[in-house]
């Protein structure tokens, strides 16, 4: 109830404030001006005050709150039970709340200096209080029997051995029962990323929202140059944080998740990528800007479209349009909270184009002609050029809502689409990284220019002779990877001589430095793998990938569900030994599959479990059947026909208690029909399997997927065993790998950290610039 409170009034407060600073600047005046200021720190304390509740009743187990039970349990670390605080949409809507009234307590600081305070603190409460009337319609304090009140309100006298009960209405006998245990988190999640990944990603979302803001205060102030000089650190800081994020989500995915790539095109990925590449394309044209003051429509757009990207990401990832197409989205949150995502993008939207047409004619045209050999034309195509990788992202990223619209059924564009349409644009990025650099503002020196290009331009040549000699034959390839090599060489050689002379000026050519390490990585690591998927019986060598012979050497449990399996790789003369892990999770009935990673200098060598086979003899089959489906095992027909959940049985699992679940099934054999009911039976959280038996075959169930929205898309995974198959030979236990080399993987991770370090470079030399002419 007091959450719920504190959230409500943060909201009004927030009102208040963004209505002061209307009145500020409706009645040209200052006397609201305190009275903005007040409620806006007022806001922001309330924010604070309830995220700081929302973490006290996750550390302290009150599972009565349906936020609290539906993410942590008592079993988790405490910075675990903390990364609980942002794992579900309530939460993480928190998170995104409580970094943009902090930032807007320092951007109110700024801009009281910069005189822009009252407008850009106007539309920033705007983008508060979206925020905040998200967490009143999505209530993270909401209570547990509000939620499930046909499972766990009650009326009459409390049983005896009835525990975790609350009164609701003494006089008409009302109470409710919650639950003693929470469902706990995911156990993908439980990774000491979750901890580090979504505070920086949601920091970075949170500063996207500043450049929007400018942009428009600007546009009310009719000032079409100045806005650019006070947003520019900003704009450089939020791509530097949300940059920062989507890097460390891809090496959480390469350490963890166990497919062997650090980026996999996937929709909610890409939905990141998309404000990043609009703000790195804003970041150039601002600089631009300041220099000749040229690009300034272009500059409004882009600052607008970062913001307006990011709600469009939410609005992805939080709606449920995704259906099954990426693994990131959340579920669906509720009529209510998906048009109330729909206006904020059409609020926003509408607010910031008709403030950009309504000026366009009052803003001044700069006839200022720039020379193919100036830094204002590559500026230009750089910005042009990312701008259309954006565009091809955004098409792909949003092929469900588009297949949807036009099959009614969501379905996502093949990883190649966006290889196809982004490899090309790469390269030009890649040339202009290097030739950018050597450019000046307004014309350069062709025969300087020609001068400075000669010794990068033989470097990567050279490089690209190499190529050629080790057998790379892919022309797009040698061309990305040429562009890369004369992007570092050009870099490195300006780097140098900006660090000779005046070093605060380096962080443009470090980041470039850092994005040709990333783009030479990218080809080596991810086009140039090689991948074998093996048997390794134990005790027994196998030889892989032509230079690794692997030896199982047996397992051991880890905990109640972690086996690590113990496997000696032999390179040459040096012998190692890694230990994937296999997890059977109780959390959602699934194997899950942990890499090991053996880091080299120049590469990775990458293992992934895949499936372990005891020595019983058994033959057994995975079956993974959607409702109404049919698929034939051996001699029977298998069809899904439905759940076997009783209310019930739901209660007992919402209160916590044991419960047992099912599914029907048709079997055929022989023409003869029989319905099978396999069991799966949860008794504190230790999860236990009745088969069913058609003559000696078993049926086990393994996984449950139902969806609510579309009852036929939901599935179940069951295993056909047959003992009386056996096989010819006994075998020791078996474990099943894939593994695979990543050449070069480490340019990935260098060339990250070289482009943040550039970023933090040019943000303090902008800071120290706005702070030396105050």
């Amino acid at each position: 109830m007091i959450g719920s409170i504190l959230v409500k009034f943060a909201f009004l407060s927030i009102l208040v404030s963004g209505a002061a600073y209307y009145y500020t600047l409706r009645k040209q005046n200052t006397q609201y001006l305190h009275l903005a200021r007040y409620a806006y720190h007022f806001s922001t304390t309330l924010v604070m005050s309830f995220c700081a509740l929302l973490i006290y009743v996750i550390l302290t187990h009150q599972f009565q709150y349906t936020y609290v039970w539906n993410y942590s349990s008592t079993e988790l670390s405490t910075p675990l039970l903390i990364s609980t605080f942002y794992a579900g949409q309530e939460g993480s809507f928190s998170l995104w709340g409580l970094y943009t009234a902090i930032i807007g307590v320092i951007l109110l600081q700024y801009t009281s200096k910069k005189n822009y305070e009252a407008e850009v603190m106007f539309v920033w409460s705007l983008i508060l209080s979206f925020l905040l009337l998200m967490l009143i319609v999505k209530n993270p304090f909401a209570f547990i029997w509000d939620t499930f009140p046909n499972d766990l309100v009650h009326n009459g006298p409390i049983p005896p051995d009835v525990t975790n009960v609350v009164w609701l209405d003494r006089a008409k006998g009302m109470w409710a029962q919650y639950p003693a245990e929470g469902r706990g988190l995911n156990p993908l999640l439980q990774n000491y990323w979750m901890v580090i990944h979504p505070q920086i990603l949601f920091m970075g979302f949170s500063s996207m929202a500043v450049p929007y803001a400018f942009a428009l205060a600007g546009l009310l102030k009719r000032d079409y140059q100045t806005w650019v000089k006070v947003a520019k650190p900003w704009t450089v800081f939020g791509a530097a944080m949300l940059g920062t994020g989507i890097i460390l989500g891809g090496y959480w995915a390469y350490e963890t998740l166990g497919w062997g790539g650090f980026w996999g095109w996937d929709p909610v990925e890409n939905s990141s990528l998309i404000p990043w590449l609009v703000c790195i394309a804003s970041v150039h044209t601002m600089m631009a800007q300041r220099r000749s003051g040229t690009f300034v429509r272009t500059n409004f757009v882009l600052s607008i479209f970062c913001f307006l990207m990011v709600l469009y990401s939410t609005f992805l990832t939080r709606s449920g349009v995704l259906g099954d197409t990426s693994v990131h989205s959340f579920v669906d949150p509720g009529m209510w909270a998906y048009w109330l995502l729909l206006g904020c993008i059409f609020f926003f939207g509408v607010l910031g184009l008709f403030m950009l047409f309504r000026r366009m004619r009052e803003m001044p045209k700069i006839s200022v002609e720039h020379s193919m050999y100036s830094r204002e034309f590559a500026l230009f195509l750089g910005a042009f050029t990312i701008c259309f990788a954006a565009v091809f992202v955004t098409i792909g990223t949003s092929s469900p809502i588009i297949t949807t619209i036009i099959k009614g059924r969501a379905a996502a564009v093949d990883t190649a689409f966006y290889v196809k349409t982004t490899l090309p644009l790469g390269i030009v990025i890649a040339l202009l990284a290097g030739i950018g650099q050597l450019l000046w503002w307004r014309t350069s020196n062709i025969k300087e220019l020609f001068k400075n290009l000669i010794y990068p331009l033989i470097s990567a040549i050279l490089f690209t002779i190499g190529l050629l000699i080790i057998g790379v034959r892919d022309v797009p390839i040698i061309l990305f990877s040429f562009g890369s090599a004369f992007a570092l060489f050009v870099n490195l050689l300006v780097g140098y001589r900006v660090f000779k002379g005046n070093p605060r000026y380096a962080g443009g050519a470090v980041a470039h430095i850092g994005l040709a390490l990333l783009f030479l990585g990218f080809v080596s690591s991810a086009r140039y793998d090689d991948k074998q998927t093996v048997s390794l019986e134990e005790g027994k060598t196998v030889e892989v990938l032509g230079e690794y012979k692997l030896t199982y050497v047996g397992n051991h449990p880890l905990d109640a569900e972690r086996y690590g399996f113990h496997v000696e790789v032999q390179h040459g003369n040096e012998t190692y030994t890694v230990m994937p892990v296999m997890r059977y999770s109780s959390f959602n009935n699934s194997m899950m599959r942990h890499p090991d990673i053996l880091n080299m200098y120049t590469k990775d060598f990458y293992i992934s479990p895949l499936s372990v086979e005891t020595p019983e003899g058994k033959k057994q089959q995975t079956l993974t059947l959607l409702k109404g489906e049919t698929k034939n095992v051996g001699s029977i027909k298998v069809k899904f026909v439905d759940f076997d959940f009783s209310d019930m049985e739901r209660g007992k699992m919402v209160t916590g208690e044991g419960f047992t679940i099912g599914v029907i099934l048709q079997a055929m054999k022989d023409g003869k029909i029989t319905i099978l009911k396999p069991l799966m039976k949860n008794s504190g959280g230790q999860v236990s399997y009745i088969p069913a038996k058609l003559d000696n075959v078993e049926l086990t169930l393994l996984k449950l997927q139902p969806s609510r929205e579309d009852p036929t898309q939901s599935k179940v995974e069951i295993s056909v065993t047959d003992p009386s198959e056996l096989s010819q030979e006994p075998k020791g236990e078996t474990l099943i790998v894939e593994a695979s080399i990543k050449p070069y993987i480490n340019l990935v991770w260098m060339g990250t950290v070289t482009l943040v370090v550039g970023f933090v470079l040019t943000i303090i030399r902008r800071v120290q610039e706005a702070r030396s002419k105050e």
